[in-house]
């Protein structure tokens, strides 16, 4: 997927440029990048409001990161797409054959990225009326089944954790994937109606061909269940 943010041509608004951000942070693929005729359009050309809220953005980026690795790892031996449509999850539920406006990152998360000026509140279809979905930043469950009308700010994207999930993330901040690298991380858990979530984690050194050449990887699977978090 290309993500060329900012659009690659004609000069986007400020608020759009924000949305933009937020949208190409939930792809594979992430660049600030125009053509020449166009604009400068660096965040702090904006104005401190869009600046922090583009910050914010990238540094949630870099968190996930790990996440993304792991996709990566799954897309590389299984053949898994990192990014996936509805249907690919929920291949029952006719609902999801026509939704493009939400899509899946991996297997645990939604994505509904704001992509239109001016919006206030965003209709969002949760699907599997036996799922419970959970709210990234409020933590509030939600049953799955139906659509939800959330408001939204600036600042603001809907993402929501798929119960039975666990995801990774590095903790604090950094300036590059470097720095990232040498960061803890920590393991956000989303339970099922059961009161189960698994998930996995995949690390290499970032960089060499050791992982193919030495096997030198680490690849955890994380099982929580009965209030106990079990690692193999």
């Amino acid at each position: 997927m290309k993500a060329d943010v900012g659009g690659f041509v004609q000069d986007p608004e400020p608020e759009l440029l924000v949305r933009w951000y937020q949208a190409a942070a939930l792809q594979p693929f992430f660049r600030g990048h125009s053509a020449m005729v166009t604009k400068r359009r660096e965040p702090w050309l904006f104005g401190e409001e869009v600046t922090a809220a583009i910050r914010t953005t990238i540094q949630q980026r870099y968190c996930l990161l790990p996440y993304w690795y792991t996709l990566f790892h799954k897309a590389h031996t299984s053949g898994q797409p990192p990014v996936r449509p509805l249907w690919v999850e929920f291949p029952q539920e006719e609902e999801t054959f026509t939704e493009d406006s939400q899509y899946m990152i991996g297997g645990a998360l939604l994505a509904c990225p704001v992509t239109e000026p001016g919006v206030q509140d965003v209709k969002i279809f949760l699907p599997g009326s036996a799922e419970v979905w959970y709210d990234i930043y409020s933590g509030k469950a939600y049953i799955g089944g139906r659509a939800l009308i959330l408001p939204v700010t600036l600042d603001t994207v809907p993402v929501f954790q798929r119960g039975g999930s666990m995801v990774c993330r590095s903790t604090g901040s950094g300036t590059c994937t470097a720095d990232f690298q040498l960061l803890p991380h920590a393991v956000t858990v989303a339970l099922n109606c059961q009161g189960r979530a698994d998930g996995e984690l995949y690390l290499d050194d970032g960089h060499s061909f050791k992982y193919r050449d030495r096997k030198a990887f680490c690849r955890r699977r994380f099982t929580m269940l009965s209030g106990r978090l079990l690692s193999r």
